[in-house]
């Protein structure tokens, strides 16, 4: 949506506050600016020329929204307050530019995969100075500030990345179907665990895999701080690698990328001659690693888990693209599992990729209440399809006391541990 539509977005609001009763920003800190109703009237007033779009005020109160889309699944008339937001952020780059910081990891990084690769191997080796083990093991603390609070878990960047670890294809005998995994930042250089669950499942139950190597990040972060050009390069380099793979559909691991694939690129690439149709072909084939093994069966049989586990939706993985009940569905099919469902399954745990570190005290109010709804569910283990929910939820239950008693998983890792393929270590698969 360009700045110059907007206007017939906002006037749509009717100003019911339906989005103050699901808003987990506004639930703490209850101001109207920091409501979906609120920044409506502000993005009306920017464009009426009543306010600077080029204000610190106005920068802080667009970066006060989780982009969880809350506001929207409630919101009578339909207002894409997520398109605003978008918009606005665009709006102040284009007036402001990126911060330095941003600008130097979205521009110098992410525009080339071995520029970003090499920064990634870097940091592998030289955390340790800057971060130190957590006591009782399961992530790392900062050792100083540096733009994370000091008290914050964090996993520590894997010195061997995923897709060093794997072939280009990962074949098997007779396969039911063969999908491109696109493994996404997080589960290539964090969580590399995740994408081994993730073929692990898959080929055990006849699913081959193919994992191209000069695959990259899908823009997310790029397209939600504002940074359009970037993020259409990160697009059209994805569609370039994926569109045109003979496979029968591309997994994602990551609520975020596979939402990326299958809802942002084809707005971010419409005007890309070449790449409008390949954009929405590549939507079309996109599936969520749970949404697409439900669909095509379990078919190995499991050894099973004898504890009681509990499921938190990841907004982008839920909201965006309507993954629920699969993986619920897949967490029944597993011998000798409890479920026990949270209070508020879709209430958002506050991570938001760069939200929690620029806003990290209120991420953890927010976290607070999820951590409040898994203690009341007495689980033992949390899935959710998103590994930055697993790591801003880890941190959470570490902030409580309680990382040594509820483990969080991928639900990758959860079906991996029931075919007896991988165990925990220091509260990781």
């Amino acid at each position: 949506m360009q700045w110059s539509e907007l206007e017939k977005e906002v006037i749509r609001c009717i100003k019911c506050g339906a989005c103050q009763s699901v808003c987990p920003v506004f639930r703490e800190l209850r101001a109207e600016s920091t409501v979906a109703r609120g920044k409506i009237n502000l993005i009306k007033a920017v464009i009426r020329g009543e306010v600077d779009a080029g204000g610190a005020a106005f920068a802080e109160r667009m970066s006060w929204c989780l982009m969880c889309k809350a506001c929207q699944e409630s919101c009578p008339s339909g207002v894409r307050l997520d398109q605003l937001m978008l918009a606005a952020r665009r709006k102040l780059v284009e007036d402001k530019g990126l911060p330095l910081l941003k600008k130097l990891i979205f521009r110098l990084g992410l525009r080339n995969r071995r520029v970003f690769d090499l920064g990634m191997s870097l940091g592998a080796v030289f955390q340790g100075l800057l971060l130190r083990p957590a006591p009782g093991g399961g992530g790392m603390l900062p050792r100083l500030p540096m733009g994370l609070d000091k008290r914050r878990l964090v996993s520590p960047v894997d010195a061997k990345p995923f897709r060093s670890r794997v072939p280009a294809v990962v074949a098997v005998d007779k396969p039911r179907r063969t999908v491109a995994f696109f493994t996404g930042c997080m589960i290539n250089y964090v969580y590399p665990r995740i994408g081994e669950a993730v073929v692990d499942v898959l080929t055990r139950n006849g699913i081959a895999v193919v994992i191209p190597a000069n695959q990259h990040c899908c823009g997310t972060p790029v397209y939600v701080s504002g940074d359009v050009p970037t993020a259409v390069e990160l697009a059209r380099a994805t569609v370039d690698t994926f569109a045109g793979l003979e496979v029968d559909a591309v997994v994602t691991g990551c609520g975020s990328c596979g939402a990326a694939l299958r809802k942002e690129y084809a707005a971010l690439l419409a005007n890309e001659p070449g790449y409008a149709d390949k954009a929405a072909q590549l939507a079309a084939r996109t599936k969520d690693f749970a949404e697409f093994l439900a669909e095509v069966g379990l078919t190995a049989g499991m050894k099973g888990l004898a504890a009681t586990a509990t499921y938190h939706d990841s907004c982008h993985l839920a909201r965006s693209q309507g993954v629920r009940r699969q993986p619920r569905a897949l967490l029944a099919a597993v011998p000798g599992l409890v479920f026990r469902e949270l209070q508020a399954p879709a209430r958002c745990c506050g991570a938001a990729g760069s939200f929690s570190l620029s806003h990290y005290g209120l991420s953890r109010k927010i976290n607070d209440h999820k951590v409040d709804d898994i203690a009341a569910s007495g689980a033992e283990v949390v899935a959710t399809g998103c590994p930055m929910c697993v790591m801003h939820i880890r941190d959470g239950l570490n902030q409580r006391g309680m990382a040594g008693e509820v483990l969080v998983l991928h639900t990758a890792e959860l079906l991996a541990r029931a075919y007896g393929t991988a165990e925990q270590k220091n509260g990781q698969v």
